[in-house]
């Protein structure tokens, strides 16, 4: 016969928390321990949780707490599509002609082979009756 473990109850029952409904209701704390202190008391009410659903700070900083990667920073826009990578094998001279036009466009070469593609493929379903 084996013995099992028992999960021991907690030592005394916690007190019921007091609901944080408002901003107003938490005060400026001068130390961590006076931070620690209230909320061992104090949990967030349902209006405080609705009130943060909906405040754009609370939810980056709920992000950044996640570690999600969706948020977007000032340097890199969301892109407004999902798009995928392919490898296309050019002739030099190609290349060489499609960064010259891109240069004069002042464009990303890929950026500018992709117009190419999306115009082409554009004018080809046209003439095919897709569009």
């Amino acid at each position: 016969m084996t013995d099992t473990a028992k999960i021991s109850p907690p030592e005394a029952a916690s007190p019921e928390l007091l609901p944080v409904n408002s901003r107003s209701e938490i005060p400026d704390f001068a130390t961590e321990e006076e931070f620690a202190a209230f909320w061992q008391t104090h949990s967030l009410g349902p209006d405080l949780i609705e009130e943060g659903k909906h405040d754009s700070e609370v939810q980056a900083f709920a992000a950044r707490l996640r570690g999600s990667a969706e948020r977007p920073t000032p340097r890199q826009p969301r892109q407004p599509k999902a798009t995928f990578m392919t490898s296309l094998r050019l002739d030099a001279d190609v290349e060489a002609r499609l960064r010259h036009v891109a240069a004069l466009k002042q464009v990303p070469y890929q950026t500018l082979l992709k117009r190419f593609v999306d115009e082409r493929l554009y004018e080809e379903e046209k003439r095919l009756g897709v569009v």
